[in-house]
């Protein structure tokens, strides 16, 4: 069987850069927002936290913490939005729940209310990305137009808002972190207002069958292949995220150009979303995956050995294939093997068990190796790196490219 079966001749190619249509565009202003948010929180939310006083291995508990209340809640929420056929909805009041939240670390001063808004914003995460992700593939599948461009959209509004707030948390210190974080949200929640309403279904399909269906995909031998070897692969990036900024900075680097670092990478990531429908109509989702894992284990092991500057600007590019290329492996996976009707489900546990199980312990266990260790704690994404890379090589022999609905009760 090897890696071939992922390959279905039935796929979509189209033309590199054409329009996308008006139902393309209702989803871009929700990417774009949740990417504003992305680009100032993912970097410099642990300088945040350490400016209130928390030391690394609280801050890594903490993020460990807000992981783990996404492994029952995104399911659950996930679920839900499937069953009552209400995606849309769900997104919009969990993003007004993701901006309460923020605000309320304004309102409410505080360590206790800061771990409770923090506990509920990821919360309100665990089920707004993949719903939007489900959502959007699915309707880019049917309408013809390339996901992946659509994506982009977001990565490159990360860019924006990664760039910009570096650069005026230079200027003006660590505390204007929470007025961009709240205007962000807002942004995010406008978007979601936008979004095109649920499609009603084509038959009604009973809800406990629904529940029974998603058991039985949660223990299908080949999903769960699909989620030790995409969810360990994207949590690997767990010490990126909790402490690149903060690595690079007592390495002497500015925030300025610890932004642009960043961006370095979402630049890479574009490059590929922007071509992403040719690249998974060559290669498919599980060779996507290999390469992905295979660009993480080098990457990581590289970034352990406190590379120059003239090393580390190209090796970001990397992230086109740690993160690029193993969410549109992921995300087309699902579109291919998982039952229309349990899309929203399917991306949920994925996100559970990527954010909320792998990424909390790798975030648990990257404050302690940090603060021991430095950037030598990279290591152990390379060991996660490793594994996923043999998962996901062992994925391609079992899958034959065909819906798992046949072995579903």
């Amino acid at each position: 069987m090897g890696l071939r079966a992922d390959r279905p001749e039935s796929f979509m190619r189209l033309p590199p850069f054409t329009l996308l249509p008006a139902s393309a565009a209702r989803f871009i202003p929700l990417y774009m927002g949740l990417n504003f948010i992305g680009g100032v929180h993912l970097p410099f939310f642990p300088a945040w936290l350490e400016s209130r006083g928390l030391s690394p291995e609280s801050i890594g508990l903490l993020m460990m913490f807000m992981g783990l209340a996404r492994v029952v809640t995104g399911p659950l929420l996930g679920f839900a939005a499937d069953a009552l056929v209400a995606r849309r909805q769900a997104v919009v009041l969990l993003t007004a729940g993701a901006l309460v939240s923020y605000a309320g670390y304004a309102l409410l001063p505080g360590v206790a209310f800061l771990v409770l808004f923090s506990l509920t914003a990821s919360i309100c995460f665990s089920a707004i990305g993949p719903l939007l992700e489900g959502v959007t593939l699915k309707t880019a599948l049917s309408e013809r137009f390339d996901y992946g461009r659509v994506r982009s959209f977001g990565s490159a509004a990360f860019i924006i808002m990664n760039f910009a707030s570096g650069l005026y948390l230079a200027a003006t210190g660590v505390d204007a972190f929470l007025p961009l974080l709240i205007g962000a949200s807002v942004f995010a929640l406008l978007g979601a207002l936008v979004l095109p309403r649920d499609e009603a279904p084509r038959e009604e399909i009973h809800r406990g069958q629904v529940w029974r269906e998603a058991l039985a995909l949660a223990r299908q031998p080949v999903f769960l292949l699909f989620l030790l070897a995409a969810g360990l692969a994207q949590s690997c990036h767990a010490f990126y995220y909790g402490f690149g900024t903060l690595n690079w900075k007592d390495l002497g680097y500015s925030a300025d150009l610890i932004g642009l670092l960043w961006a370095l990478g979402v630049v890479a990531e574009i490059v590929l979303f922007s071509f992403s429908d040719r690249v998974i109509s060559w290669l498919g989702p599980v060779r996507l995956l290999v390469l992905g894992t295979f660009a993480g284990l080098f990457r990581w092991t590289i970034l352990a050995l406190s590379p120059p500057l003239i090393v580390l600007l190209p090796l970001q590019l990397l992230h086109a294939g740690t993160f690029g290329a193993v969410h549109l492996a992921a995300m087309h996976f699902v579109a291919r093997a998982v039952p229309p009707h349990l899309v929203g489900t399917a991306q949920s546990i994925l996100a559970a068990v990527t954010i909320g199980v792998f990424m909390a312990f790798g975030q648990f266990a990257s404050g302690h190796l940090f603060a021991v260790f430095g950037a030598q704690g990279y290591l152990l994404m390379s060991v996660c790196s490793l594994v996923a890379l043999a998962a996901s090589l062992f994925l391609g022999r079992l899958w034959d490219g065909r819906r798992l609905e046949a072995s579903l009760p």
